[in-house]
């Protein structure tokens, strides 16, 4: 690589694999490029060269599962550092080669010419705390797993069992009546409880950690006005503010449903339009926790249940759960917008009259 004239400016493209990256040095000014395929385990050698790349600089990396250690790995060495969307970088290049160098090239030249689509890469504190909500909701899918394995032993020996099941409470149950049941259901039985009480300190090793960063900057204003939605408590708001990061990258309500994955799919052919279930596209967790925070703001708030029954009547219990769960995103993406706390429907329809 030439590094002598000024007028050089390089944009480098990244192909990443978990064994292997490929990597296009390419500079706009005079077309040159270059090279050079390295082993993700070898640390130091990424470090020294993308120190050594000349300046100015912009380094785009593909958003696949897996990028974040190389992103937290360059971001204090590069000058400037971007996350690409990989399928439509892919679908711009228009080639039909498809190779390690082709594909960091593409990357590169289209960086080059400002056409690379860009991904949202969150920033470290909010890559923190969604770590640590996914830990804590996948615990908590696990406990609700060990939960229904439980309940069918008791239906199986029709016996209720503890009314709020807990690894305690279940203790205290077998040692009152296991003798009643079955020996191998016995077994089974404490087999669940230690399940359920190594995943309930787990989930409080957890949530202490997510109650900690929702009290302290960045999260903590924002947190407290999520918090004033029905049905949002500390998981669900941390949950939100994990998954979505930046309120502002969305221009309208309808983005961030789509985002979510909880916008219906449209079929339009021949003038004719028909919606089909929701996309499920997007974070699976950010889906769930509004799910749950649906079913308890129809519980819980009587503005929500009367729009949640209206809805149900031509589409079902469940699909009108799922459009509370959007309104409810909609609603939180309001008032981060506005930077107020949550109002009612009609509340808000008569202070916009």
């Amino acid at each position: 690589m030439r590094t002598g004239l000024f007028s050089h400016h390089w944009f480098v493209g990244i192909d990443l694999h978990k064994d292997t990256m490929t990597i296009c040095v390419y500079c706009r000014c005079c077309g040159e490029f270059s090279f050079r395929k390295m082993a993700c385990k070898n640390r130091a050698q990424i470090v020294e060269f993308f120190r050594a790349l000349p300046r100015p600089h912009v380094v785009a990396i593909e958003a696949v599962g897996f990028y974040r250690w190389l992103w937290e790995l360059l971001e204090p060495i590069v000058e400037k550092l971007v996350l690409a969307d990989a399928t439509q970088a892919r679908a711009l290049a228009g080639r039909r080669l498809k190779t390690d160098r082709e594909d960091a090239f593409n990357v590169a030249e289209l960086l080059a010419a400002d056409r690379l689509p860009l991904a949202y890469a969150p920033p470290r504190e909010v890559q923190i705390l969604r770590d640590w909500t996914r830990q804590r909701n996948r615990l908590s899918r696990s406990h609700a797993r060990s939960l229904h394995g439980i309940k069918s032993i008791m239906n199986t020996n029709n016996r209720p069992g503890p009314a709020r099941l807990t690894a305690e409470r279940l203790t205290g149950y077998l040692r009152a009546y296991g003798s009643r049941l079955p020996e191998r259901h016995t077994r089974m039985l404490w087999q669940h409880q230690r399940q359920l009480s190594l995943l309930e300190e787990e989930i409080d090793i957890c949530q202490r950690e997510i109650d900690r960063l929702l009290l302290a900057p960045p999260f903590a204003t924002m947190a407290a006005l999520l918090a004033t939605a029905p049905g949002v408590g500390p998981v669900v708001s941390a949950t939100v503010l994990a998954e979505v990061g930046d309120f502002s990258r969305f221009p309208d309500g309808k983005a961030i449903g789509r985002y979510a994955g909880l916008a219906p799919r449209v079929y339009a052919s021949g003038g004719k339009q028909r919606l089909g279930h929701i996309s499920k596209t997007g974070p699976s967790d950010l889906r769930w926790a509004l799910q749950q925070a649906a079913w308890t703001a129809i519980r819980c708030d009587s503005e929500i249940k009367r729009r949640w029954l209206k809805i149900s009547r031509s589409s079902g219990k469940k699909a009108a759960a799922v459009a509370i769960a959007r309104q409810l995103l909609v609603a939180m993406w309001q008032m981060a917008r506005r930077q107020s706390r949550y109002q009612p429907r009609r509340e808000a329809e008569q202070q916009a009259a």
